[in-house]
């Protein structure tokens, strides 16, 4: 079971998530001892007292007083209460640090991260965009056919984390413009010839490394680290989720001319919750707290006392273009 949870903190799963597992598999293991099914596995026993640990709704209050000490398991990792997300969004400048350096990896790699920040599914939905129609996505038009229909999106059905039920998102026309110029146009023609020496007989899928293989979960992961590397801090794939729900967030708020608020929670969430495919209208709060704290960070230099620092009647116009710098600087591709 430890090599298990190193393995998922050396692959950057956060602890609620190893919790996650973790409750599952001693679950299953307990039940096993109970039904003296032989397993080579052991849990550390529960300790007796207040627990420390509680649901992904309230990590860090504590537990309702129930008339019993509740027991702890100190197999569990520590949980911090999640806030916000702004500590691993990405601004427009590092995301463009980071295509480069995938790009200088493999091209594929880039692709699917730009996949990746325009749709806001994770990796397992990315490997599921097909080329053309298939069996899930009968109607899926390739760029030249939905160019041709002038729409600016397209339904993608994908079987999401967890594959109890479909989902779908919104993959847009310009996203695919981009994959199929740079890449199902370009690279991939020669990947082809490479993968069908290779598989002979089989059917390739969208994407293929530079020698003709298909692209494995792994492929990536090793991709982003590798080019965490040359950015100067750890990026993850699950980093692009969190950045595109908050770049939406913050296009929202600017589009309807409104401040951040958690007052509008609720209405933002419908739109997220369809596109990333959670319920929880906490997830959506952090990434509205994740665009007020961005805000804040910029204006807090400006208004500490005891330092040489004047704030001048155009000092929110400077805090602006700082917010406005990191959501809204152009990356060059």
């Amino acid at each position: 079971m430890a090599a298990f949870k190193r393995a998922l903190k050396d692959s950057g799963v956060l602890p609620q998530s190893i919790n996650a597992y973790y409750r599952s598999w001693r679950v299953f293991y307990d039940w096993c001892e109970e039904a003296t099914i032989v397993c080579m596995i052991e849990f550390p026993p529960k300790i007796q007292g207040p627990s420390n640990y509680h649901s992904s709704k309230s990590i860090v209050a504590p537990s309702r007083h129930t008339g019993r000490a509740d027991k702890s398991d100190p197999g569990l990792e520590p949980e911090v209460h999640i806030l916000d997300y702004k500590d691993v969004v990405l601004s427009n400048d590092e995301y463009a640090r980071l295509s480069a350096a995938l790009t200088e990896i493999d091209p594929v790699y880039d692709l699917i991260a730009f996949m990746m920040v325009t749709t806001g599914l994770r990796i397992g939905g990315v490997v599921q965009v097909p080329l053309g129609s298939d069996t899930r996505n009968p109607g899926w038009l390739r760029y030249p056919e939905l160019k041709a229909t002038g729409v600016t999106f397209q339904k993608l059905t994908y079987v999401p984390k967890g594959k109890k039920h479909l989902l779908r998102c919104s993959v847009l026309t310009e996203s695919l413009k981009r994959l199929h110029t740079e890449y199902i146009a370009g690279h991939r023609k020669e990947r082809l010839k490479l993968f069908a020496q290779r598989f002979p007989g089989k059917t390739p899928p969208l994407w293929l490394t530079a020698v003709g293989k298909p692209v494995e979960f792994h492929d990536i992961w090793n991709a982003f680290r590798d080019a965490s590397s040359v950015v100067g801090r750890r990026i993850t794939p699950h980093h692009l989720r969190h950045t595109y729900a908050t770049y939406v967030v913050y296009h929202y708020f600017k589009a309807h001319g409104l401040k951040p608020n958690l007052a509008y929670g609720h209405d933002i969430h419908e739109a997220l919750r369809i596109q990333l495919g959670h319920m929880d209208i906490e997830v959506t709060k952090r990434y509205i707290r994740t665009v007020i704290r961005t805000e804040a960070d910029a204006w807090l230099p400006v208004l500490t006392p005891h330092v040489n620092q004047v704030v001048q009647e155009n000092t929110p116009a400077h805090v602006l273009a700082s917010v406005v710098k990191f959501f809204e600087s152009k990356p060059a591709h």
